[in-house]
Protein backbone atom coordinates (compact mmCIF):
# COMPACT_ATOMS: atom_id res chain seq x y z
CA UNK A 1 0.00 0.00 0.00
CA UNK A 2 2.57 2.91 1.36
CA UNK A 3 4.70 1.58 -2.33
CA UNK A 4 1.63 2.00 -4.18
CA UNK A 5 1.46 5.80 -2.90
CA UNK A 6 4.94 6.70 -3.04
CA UNK A 7 4.77 5.37 -6.61
CA UNK A 8 1.90 7.48 -7.53
CA UNK A 9 3.93 10.63 -5.74
CA UNK A 10 6.85 10.42 -7.59
CA UNK A 11 4.45 10.47 -11.15
CA UNK A 12 2.40 13.62 -9.89
CA UNK A 13 5.10 16.61 -9.91
CA UNK A 14 5.76 15.47 -13.94
CA UNK A 15 1.93 14.76 -14.82
CA UNK A 16 0.58 18.31 -13.37
CA UNK A 17 3.78 20.19 -14.78
CA UNK A 18 3.23 19.22 -18.68
CA UNK A 19 1.13 22.19 -19.62
CA UNK A 20 3.96 24.63 -17.79
CA UNK A 21 7.17 24.76 -18.96
CA UNK A 22 9.84 23.61 -17.49
CA UNK A 23 11.75 26.39 -17.26
CA UNK A 24 10.43 29.66 -16.43
CA UNK A 25 12.30 32.94 -14.50
CA UNK A 26 9.87 34.93 -12.21
CA UNK A 27 10.69 38.02 -10.42
CA UNK A 28 8.58 40.85 -8.42
CA UNK A 29 9.00 44.25 -7.23
CA UNK A 30 8.26 45.85 -4.35
CA UNK A 31 9.99 43.91 -2.24
CA UNK A 32 12.02 42.32 -5.50
CA UNK A 33 12.63 38.76 -5.68
CA UNK A 34 13.78 36.43 -8.29
CA UNK A 35 12.76 32.88 -8.67
CA UNK A 36 14.46 30.87 -10.94
CA UNK A 37 12.72 27.16 -12.10
CA UNK A 38 14.60 25.05 -13.94
CA UNK A 39 12.60 21.36 -14.15
CA UNK A 40 12.64 19.98 -10.31
CA UNK A 41 14.84 22.86 -8.99
CA UNK A 42 14.48 26.45 -8.20
CA UNK A 43 16.54 29.54 -6.79
CA UNK A 44 14.67 31.63 -4.77
CA UNK A 45 16.37 35.03 -4.42
CA UNK A 46 14.76 37.21 -1.59
CA UNK A 47 16.87 38.84 1.12
CA UNK A 48 18.97 35.24 0.16
CA UNK A 49 19.50 33.16 -2.62
CA UNK A 50 17.67 29.33 -1.52
CA UNK A 51 17.83 26.69 -3.64
CA UNK A 52 15.34 24.23 -3.22
CA UNK A 53 13.71 20.80 -4.67
CA UNK A 54 10.10 20.34 -6.25
CA UNK A 55 8.52 18.02 -3.94
CA UNK A 56 4.86 17.95 -5.55
CA UNK A 57 2.97 20.12 -8.13
CA UNK A 58 -0.84 20.03 -7.67
CA UNK A 59 -3.31 21.32 -9.82
CA UNK A 60 -6.18 23.09 -8.81
CA UNK A 61 -9.35 20.56 -8.81
CA UNK A 62 -11.41 20.85 -11.82
CA UNK A 63 -9.35 22.86 -13.64
CA UNK A 64 -5.98 23.51 -15.72
CA UNK A 65 -4.67 26.38 -13.61
CA UNK A 66 -3.50 27.55 -11.30
CA UNK A 67 -0.54 24.95 -10.63
CA UNK A 68 0.82 25.25 -7.24
CA UNK A 69 4.86 23.88 -7.11
CA UNK A 70 5.97 22.77 -3.40
CA UNK A 71 9.52 23.38 -3.00
CA UNK A 72 11.62 22.55 -0.25
CA UNK A 73 15.45 23.61 0.63
CA UNK A 74 17.40 23.20 3.48
CA UNK A 75 16.26 25.72 5.44
CA UNK A 76 13.42 27.00 3.37
CA UNK A 77 10.01 26.31 1.32
CA UNK A 78 8.04 27.91 -0.90
CA UNK A 79 4.79 27.29 -2.40
CA UNK A 80 4.63 29.08 -6.05
CA UNK A 81 0.95 29.62 -7.33
CA UNK A 82 1.08 29.95 -11.28
CA UNK A 83 -1.34 31.08 -13.11
CA UNK A 84 -1.99 31.03 -16.78
CA UNK A 85 -3.00 34.80 -17.43
CA UNK A 86 -0.86 37.38 -18.73
CA UNK A 87 0.87 39.61 -16.53
CA UNK A 88 2.56 42.73 -17.75
CA UNK A 89 4.18 41.44 -20.83
CA UNK A 90 4.83 37.58 -19.48
CA UNK A 91 2.57 34.85 -20.12
CA UNK A 92 2.09 33.88 -16.52
CA UNK A 93 1.92 35.15 -13.15
CA UNK A 94 2.58 34.17 -10.07
CA UNK A 95 2.48 34.06 -6.35
CA UNK A 96 5.30 32.89 -3.94
CA UNK A 97 4.58 32.08 -0.30
CA UNK A 98 7.59 31.74 1.52
CA UNK A 99 9.00 32.78 5.20
CA UNK A 100 11.66 34.08 7.32
CA UNK A 101 11.93 32.55 10.35
CA UNK A 102 8.60 32.16 11.89
CA UNK A 103 7.13 35.16 9.73
CA UNK A 104 5.15 34.47 6.42
CA UNK A 105 5.83 35.92 3.37
CA UNK A 106 3.83 36.42 -0.45
CA UNK A 107 5.56 37.78 -3.03
CA UNK A 108 3.73 38.87 -6.56
CA UNK A 109 4.87 38.69 -9.41
CA UNK A 110 5.25 37.57 -13.73
CA UNK A 111 6.89 34.94 -14.89
CA UNK A 112 8.67 34.50 -18.50
CA UNK A 113 9.50 31.27 -20.22
CA UNK A 114 13.32 30.21 -20.42
CA UNK A 115 15.35 28.02 -22.04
Amino acid sequence: MIRSIFLVLCFLPGFALADLPQRMMCNGQNPAWTLRIEDDTAVLNHLIKTQMNLMLSTVAKGQLTPVALTFVGDRDTAIVVVHDRICGTAPYEAQVLTQRGQTPILLTGCCEVTK
